[in-house]
């Protein structure tokens, strides 16, 4: 039958961290296998170049899929937290996979070589008899991680991600647009302001002058000898 389809999805999209830091960088799988006994494959990839997907299938810090993965098993075998010499034979990458569908790249004590896109991709994958196995269906996702080289004072050595970079651009765009047009939205609405006090005052000024002419009436007496002789009764 046809593949039901899955899909990779990443909770941000955008991270900016200082040198010097840990960064969790995760995605999560969503959907069904098209064999419930297929095998799923996960891993990650970096791009130096901007490529959002990663097509050279480079190597986070040169570490490989098998070094990566057979660290993963140890940590599974053992009870005890891995070793930190363990941790730098790796180069400071780490794999993590939870229960919830989602997997995720621990990379140690960045520097600005890491910055990149880092691509996130999954694998089905199902292998019958002796075979080969074949890949059915491929999803990938990527999140773009910035090293800032700086500290500046007041800086809080954190990491800061975003979900939507389009978002974050847009709502930066439009707090700039606002703050550029704020004296001229500030002039309008005194201009609009001094337009109505003109307006007021000249209502004003018609209005006592209104009041003037009711209180001192001027009557037109008629012109002279207009008025005819009323006829006299005859006897």
């Amino acid at each position: 039958g046809r593949a039901a389809g899955f899909l990779i999805t990443t909770p941000y999209s955008l991270c900016v961290c200082p040198e010097g830091q840990n960064v969790t960088l995760s995605c999560r799988v969503s959907g069904a296998l098209a064999e419930r006994h297929d095998l799923l494959y996960k891993t990650w990839y970096f791009s130096s170049t901007g490529d959002q997907s990663c097509s050279d299938k480079r190597h986070i810090r040169n570490v490989t899929d098998r070094e990566l993965h057979h660290d993963l098993g140890r940590h599974h075998n053992a009870s005890q937290k891995p070793s930190p010499g363990r941790q730098s034979s790796h180069h400071g990458v780490e794999f993590v996979l939870d229960h919830h569908g989602a997997f995720h790249i621990v990379v140690m004590n960045v520097t600005l070589q890491d910055s990149g896109n880092y691509c996130c991709y999954a694998v089905e994958v199902r292998r019958e008899g002796h075979g080969k196995p074949h890949t059915l269906q491929v999803a990938h996702g990527f999140v773009e991680l910035q090293i800032q080289r700086e500290k500046v004072e007041g800086w809080v050595d954190l990491c800061s991600c975003v979900a939507d970079i389009t978002a974050a651009a847009l709502a930066t765009g439009a707090c700039i647009v606002g703050i550029l047009c704020l004296p001229l939205i500030l002039l309008l609405i005194y201009k609009q302001r001094q337009a109505a006090s003109s307006r007021r005052a000249h209502e004003l000024v018609r209005m006592d002058s209104s009041a003037q002419g009711i209180e001192n009436p001027v009557f037109e007496a008629g012109p002279a000898g207009s008025a005819e002789p009323r006829p006299r009764p005859q006897l």
